[in-house]
Parts: C-alpha cells; structure tokens; sequence
C-alpha cells in the first residue's frame, strides 16, 4: 500500500456570538482538513483546528506532500521522522502543526487498514472514557447568571467535573464568577479553571489562592507558554495543580515542562503537539514522572488517546448547545457525552466523516 495523494482545505467557520478570552476575542475559528488517499482506496483525514489554516496548508503541500506521496502509510515513525528533519529549523508553530495534520490521516488509515478504532490500536485500555463540560466563556451580557444557568446545563447532564475561563475581567470579578459556579455545581463537581495565560507569575499565585479557598481541581495556563520559571514559581508555591501544555511542541517542549517541574499535569493536544505519533511519547514520559494527562481540545481524536493510555484523566468535552467549537458544523456525527463519559464508536480509524455541504459552505482556499 502506498500514498497516491493529500489533499488540503482551509475552513473559517463564524460563531454564533463571539467568545471573549483573557488574550483575545474569536469571532470565527479556522480549521485545515488534510485528506490523505492510498493506492488501495484508503482515506485518511485529518482536522487541525486554530492555527492558520493557509500557512498550515501551504506547509503541507510544499514541504511535506512530496516527503510522503508514494510512502508507505503504515511506516509512521519513519515519515514523522522524515518530515520533522525537514522542518526542524522552524520547530514550533504551524510547522510542528502541519506535520500533526499529515500524522493524524496517517494513523486514521492505519486504523481503517486494520479494521479497528484508533484507541485499540493504540492499546486499547479502555472504551468508556470519562470527560469534563468545557465551558465558561466570555459572552456580551452573559454575566453571573448566565454561567450559573451554564452550570446547570451542565450538571443536568450528569457532568461531575465542568471547567470555567478567568483573566478576562478584574481578579474580584472574576473570583466572583468562581464562586458562582461552585455555588451552582456544589462540593462534589470538580470545578477546573483556565486563566488562558492572563497572568505574571505573581498575579497567579494571589488568583492561585483564591481558587484553592474554592477547591479547585487545576489551574491551567496559569502563566505565558513560555514563561518557564514562572510556570514552576506559580507550582512550587501553589498546592492547587498547574496544568499546561496545550500550546507546546513536541517530546522536548515537554521534556523542559516535566523535567523543570513547571506543571503537575500536561494538556498535550495531538493537533499541535506533532501528531499521535509524538503524542504517545509524550503520554509516555509523563507516565515515568507520575504526571497525568488532560488532553486539550479535539474530542473526537482525544477520546482515543484516553481511551488508550491509563495516566489519561478526562476527555475535553464541549457541549454543541454552547456553539464554540467549529467542528459541530462540519461533522458528521456528534459524540454525546452521557453522565459524565464518553462511549468511543467502534468505527475504524478515528471515525470521523465531514458534512459536504459544510465543506462548501465554508471553504476559503
């Protein structure tokens, strides 16, 4: 069996309303949707949300196409290998994330050659896997009891473990938003709390306090992705976990994460980090340290890496109902968590099939 072609497609897809974060505000995501056919008839597919999507493309199809076109798509430690010897000069960044689109379609015919789903051929631990809400944005005019009755969506639905954004308004406001939520979700949710990079080091620490008064379960991205020494001042001083990795490449941006002791917990999200195949590692090294893992984003390839892997905490879950991801528009089918888990299909490969029309109504490039 050999590659015959890839093909890519740029995706901007407009939100209902726009999500305000600590960084930014996101009026529409982007997505590069990678398409890899082998000789045998074989598609593997691949979508790499966030990021830019024409960059990510461009990268694919002129540095990375002609590396793989004709290979064999089962050899994917040598392909990543060979791709990341030619991008190892631009380590970081939409490089590293082209090479985890080409990854991903080459697992998903690994996966659909073989017959299996992509989590039991990567070892199969377990096929329910459980999962947190992922919530708790910034909206115009959603205020307090607009995430309050968020909290109660989500807990009708049997989610024991919701997350909420902070760092977008004032340290008070935002302590009060925490309070809301636990009043709501009660002292048996576990309340997860992502400040998006929002502080300096000192900052997090005086937030850091305040959300351990509110037993919180982690505290994510507490710092900038870089800002090392500050990521592991905030966790040495802090007995709430500090979780981060979601913006990281590869094994050795991870490497320096775990081994600086800047994080308890890892985020590691397969559509940035290099692909699944650089994810496993990743899962790998954690599991020598004690480190468990949170994957960001992307449900419906993390339900496979926790469904793989036994140092794997939760699946990110977002609810369609809270319209902020792009993927709900251009799926097939929608996972449905039920009572706080997920059950992974027994379709081969990563399961995942595009809505044509989407495709069409969408498509920039």
């Amino acid at each position: 069996m050999k590659i015959k072609s890839i093909e890519t497609l740029t995706l901007a897809v407009p939100l209902d309303r726009p999500i305000f974060f600590a960084t930014r505000v996101v009026k529409e995501r982007d997505l590069t949707v990678t398409r890899i056919t082998t000789d045998d008839g074989i598609v593997g597919l691949s979508c790499v949300p966030i990021g830019e999507p024409l960059s990510i493309a461009a990268i694919i199809e002129r540095k990375l196409k002609p590396l793989v076109v004709g290979e064999d798509p089962l050899d994917v430690e040598r392909l990543w290998d060979r791709m990341y010897m030619e991008m190892r000069r631009d380590r970081k960044g939409a490089a590293i994330r082209a090479m985890s689109a080409v990854d991903i379609a080459l697992w998903d015919i690994k996966g659909k050659y073989f017959n299996v789903p992509l989590y039991k051929l990567l070892g199969g631990y377990r096929k329910r896997v459980p999962c947190y809400a992922s919530g708790g944005y910034y909206h115009e005019g959603k205020g307090l009891k607009g995430l309050a009755e968020e909290m109660e969506l989500y807990l009708k639905h049997g989610f024991t473990a919701v997350k909420i954004k902070i760092g977008a308004v004032s340290v008070k406001e935002d302590i009060e938003r925490v309070k809301t939520a636990r009043k709501v979700i009660g002292p048996d949710v576990q309340l997860l709390i992502d400040a998006n990079n929002a502080y300096d080091a000192p900052t997090a620490i005086q937030v850091g306090r305040a959300l351990e008064e509110q037993g919180a379960f982690f505290f994510e991205e507490p710092v900038r992705p870089d800002d090392l020494q500050g990521s592991q001042l905030v966790a040495d001083v802090l007995d709430i976990p500090v979780a981060s990795g979601e913006l990281e490449y590869t094994l050795w941006g991870f490497r320096d994460l775990i081994g600086n002791r800047a994080v308890d917990m890892i985020q590691p999200d397969a559509t940035v980090v290099g692909g699944i195949t650089e994810w496993t590692k990743v899962a790998a090294l954690a599991k020598a340290y004690h480190i468990p893992v949170s994957p960001h984003w992307e449900q419906e390839v993390h339900m496979h890496m926790v469904g793989a892997f036994p140092n794997t905490l939760w699946v990110e879950y977002f609810m369609r109902e809270i319209g902020v991801r792009m993927e709900d528009k251009i799926y097939a089918d929608f996972v449905v968590a039920r009572d706080g888990f997920l059950d992974i299909p027994d379709k081969p490969g990563l399961g995942i099939e595009l809505k044509s029309e989407a495709i069409k109504k969408y498509r920039i490039a």
